[in-house]
């Protein structure tokens, strides 16, 4: 982490694990469904409770996603922090957030494309974080970037002007 290529790779990462978390919670509920129909497990309560009990594990893939995007966002900045860099790479540290966000841009509208098939019907329903996050990932790869850019290379400014420790 702290490097500008963490940018990009936060928003495929996030990417990755919504379409996987969207693809696991759909195959999940359709296959706990359709045993629940079946008489022979319907009549053992122990295992309809075994599968009712899935829901609530489901329930929790959206806020798993949103730990994960917390949790690489705050490793950016605190590896940006811990790396620093000289200002001239600023320019390219740019570049490199314009791709990101095309690249994000590319992995929205394929998550929009995907979560509104007719095949999935209402399973986008139970993530709300996670379509926020990746509808618009494009402005939150910009976000970002920009404060990983501003944490990169603030500090040895910040630094020189003796504002905390030796550099």
């Amino acid at each position: 982490m702290g490097s500008t290529n963490d940018v990009i790779l936060i928003g495929a990462i996030i990417f990755i694990f919504g379409i996987g978390f969207f693809t696991v919670f759909f195959m999940s509920q359709t296959v706990t469904n359709q045993m629940m129909n079946i008489p022979t497990i319907n009549e053992s309560s122990a295992t309809m409770e075994v599968l009712e009990s899935q829901a609530v594990i489901r329930g929790r893939m959206d806020y798993i996603i949103f730990g994960l995007f917390i949790g690489l966002i705050l490793a950016l900045l605190i590896s940006g922090w811990f790396v620093g860099g000289h200002p001239i790479f600023m320019t390219i540290y740019f570049l490199i957030i314009v791709i990101g966000v095309a690249v994000g841009a590319v992995l929205a509208n394929t998550w929009e494309t995907t979560t509104t098939m007719t095949i999935f019907g209402s399973t986008i329903n139970s993530f709300p974080i996670t379509n926020n996050i990746l509808l618009n990932l494009p402005i939150y790869v910009a976000i970002i970037g920009f404060l990983g850019m501003v944490v990169m290379f603030a500090k040895p400014y910040l630094m020189q002007q003796g504002g905390g420790g030796t550099y």
